[in-house]
């Protein structure tokens, strides 16, 4: 089968030959170690990278570059089965508002509206571009008030993209698209922050125009990549840490779940599934998701208690797990044997039937050395074989 054959067989509850091996990020660092050259393909090394080059006006060298090398590491060097794509500058972009102050630190203006400011740094020893301060750090839930006066002026006008954003997309679906599944990211939620929590707590209305601005741009997109060939939307956003969701389930049930279930009602109406990415400890949340319909859940953090044998009995065969090699842990300073093993547990309690594409917890960061991701991608074959362990018990005697 191909690449594309396996992931179809899983989103239609079918068993393919083998257990589709996806990834929604390898970053940069790591796919230069892959590929033995400087690579750009995502992560905070790469976000850092776009805004230097785009800084210079050279957005067609960057989008050239990202595509070819999103498309030689997911699909020459590590023949996956599924390709992330995503949008691009459009032509002619020309970047704004954007003052880089030193060598890793860049001032962001009018992010939160007209006079507000963020400042991001970029990290060498963590490969991670985090903010260090901003307007809605200084002044909290006053910027997300007059923010969102803005933005519900513009909450209904017409969202028009530019061809030229998905010529990444357009791309890499001409070169494999028959060959290989494509899927595209999408992030809704409620930032994890002390500014946004303390607004879902005490003004929850303005948490709700927030959201519903972004469903509104949601389904744009994904139409738009219905259009252009996509075959799944890896969606969702971060809620829930290690000791579970950052707000309590009926917060989430009352102000964030109808937002989401807008959202895949509208990709199930487009024939397109949807699987909703977090990680942290998610069980307080589970019966909601059922209720909203999303097809599947990725991002399964195996060091937040995430059990796939869990997560198998309780939403059942027809639905797609999308993990979850522990990426915290193993894949950083595992042996071998110790990434052989859970990824075999992962693919003996999730597989059985279909319904899984085997995957890190989160994605390959800046900390995986390669050569354990190449050993995770090498036991997904020899293990994800159907039947499920038939292969795995034959190699293991021999």
């Amino acid at each position: 089968m191909t690449g594309k054959e396996r992931i179809k067989s899983v989103l239609a509850h079918k068993e393919p030959d083998r257990v589709p091996i996806a990834e929604q990020l390898i970053v940069s660092k790591v796919a230069k170690e892959l590929l033995g050259r400087y690579a750009y393909t995502g992560g905070g090394e790469y976000a850092r990278d776009e805004i230097d080059i785009l800084l210079q006006d050279e957005r067609d060298f960057l989008v050239a570059k990202y595509t070819q090398d999103v498309l030689d590491l997911y699909h020459s060097k590590l023949d996956l089965d599924a390709i992330p794509v995503g949008l691009v500058p459009p032509k002619d972009f020309h970047l704004s508002g954007v003052m880089k102050i030193d060598a890793v630190t860049y001032r962001y203006e009018n992010v939160y509206g007209p006079g507000t400011f963020e400042i991001r740094k970029f990290s060498p020893d963590s490969g991670e571009f985090f903010v260090v301060d901003s307007s809605l750090r200084q002044n909290g839930i006053e910027i997300i008030k007059n923010w969102m006066k803005e933005v519900e002026k513009g909450i209904e006008k017409p969202i028009q993209f530019d061809s030229s954003q998905f010529e990444m997309i357009d791309f890499i679906r001409s070169k494999i698209g028959q060959e290989k599944a494509i899927f595209a990211g999408q992030a809704m939620n409620v930032p994890m922050n002390e500014a946004w929590l303390e607004t879902l707590a005490i003004q929850p209305s303005l948490v709700a125009t927030y959201l519903d601005t972004q469903v509104h741009w949601t389904k744009a997109y994904i139409e738009a990549l219905v259009q252009h060939g996509v075959d799944f939307i890896l969606g969702g956003g971060d809620l829930a840490t290690n000791h579970g969701p950052v707000y309590s389930p009926k917060q989430f049930k009352e102000i964030v779940a109808p937002r989401f279930k807008a959202i895949v009602d509208f990709c199930h109406h487009l024939g397109i599934p949807y699987i909703f990415r977090t990680d942290g400890d998610t069980r307080l949340l589970w019966e909601h998701f059922k209720e909203i319909g999303v097809d599947g859940l990725g991002e399964i953090d195996a060091q937040a208690g995430m059990d796939m044998g869990e997560m198998r009995q309780y939403f059942g065969k027809n639905f797609i797990l999308f993990g979850n090699v522990d990426c915290a842990k193993t894949l950083v300073y595992g042996t071998k044997e110790q990434i052989f093993a859970e990824v075999k547990a992962c693919v003996e309690k999730a597989g059985p039937g279909g319904g899984l594409i085997l995957s890190s917890s989160n994605c390959i960061h800046w900390n995986v050395p390669a050569q354990n991701y190449l050993y995770m991608i090498e036991a997904a074959k020899q293990y994800g074989k159907y039947p499920i362990g038939e292969s795995a018990q034959k190699k293991e005697k021999e």
